[in-house]
């Protein structure tokens, strides 16, 4: 029976890999740096720390000063969250609540960035745990991210479920030993074969739990 879902954020519950990915791009170019946007794609569920290597060797600048620029660019830009929401998100999270099973997010972003979302999107009272990826010296594929979250939420690991979609989350969950659900995606051509389930869509984890109850 599951108790416990943790849930990634970025490409789980809201679509912001595909704006992200869009927005670094631009980002470079600005900076006379002109790649293919796919190149970026292994940056895509990775931590800051990896974009600012990334963007230091690029510009051939300090990881200090890459960061700067990083940090200044992206600041100047604004996302509407409630219209990257992935569907079926509030019905998600209704299920969870009347079920009373736990909620966690375990996401590679900084707190302040997830704190922002959830209360942007209007659904961060439904999380017992927030964990960002900062927390810790290294993030995904590292499991002790998951790690820590399963003993902040008390539960054991064959209690709980993660919802991810990126390779370095899918990695990181079953390293850590749980049970993953990956939602399929077509842009980035994530492998995840090593997911327990695929599923098309947020309400596919309504069904997981169904059938693991009986």
């Amino acid at each position: 029976m599951i108790k416990g879902v943790i849930f990634d954020m970025d490409g789980v519950l809201i679509d912001s890999e595909v704006v992200f990915r869009k927005h670094f791009h631009e980002f470079l170019e600005s900076n006379e740096v002109f790649v293919d946007i796919s190149e970026l794609n292994f940056l895509v569920g990775a931590s800051v720390k990896v974009d600012i290597e990334y963007l230091s060797k690029k510009l051939n600048i300090s990881f200090e000063e890459a960061k700067h620029k990083r940090e200044s660019y992206f600041k100047a830009k604004t996302v509407e969250y409630e219209k990257i929401k992935k569907p079926y998100v509030n019905e998600l999270l209704d299920y969870l609540s009347s079920k009373n099973i736990k909620v966690g997010l375990a996401s590679s972003s900084k707190m302040e960035n997830i704190q922002y979302v959830l209360e942007e999107l209007g659904i961060k009272e439904y999380f017992s745990i927030l964990v960002s990826g900062e927390m810790f010296v290294e993030t995904k594929p590292n499991p002790e991210i998951y790690n820590y979250t399963v003993n902040s939420m008390n539960l054991l690991k064959e209690e709980l479920l993660v919802v991810e979609d990126s390779n370095y989350g899918i990695e990181a969950a079953k390293a850590a030993g749980l049970k993953v659900a990956a939602l399929i995606d077509s842009t980035f051509g994530f492998d995840i074969d090593s997911a327990d389930y695929k599923i098309e869509s947020l309400i596919d984890v309504i069904k997981i739990i169904e059938a693991l109850e009986k």
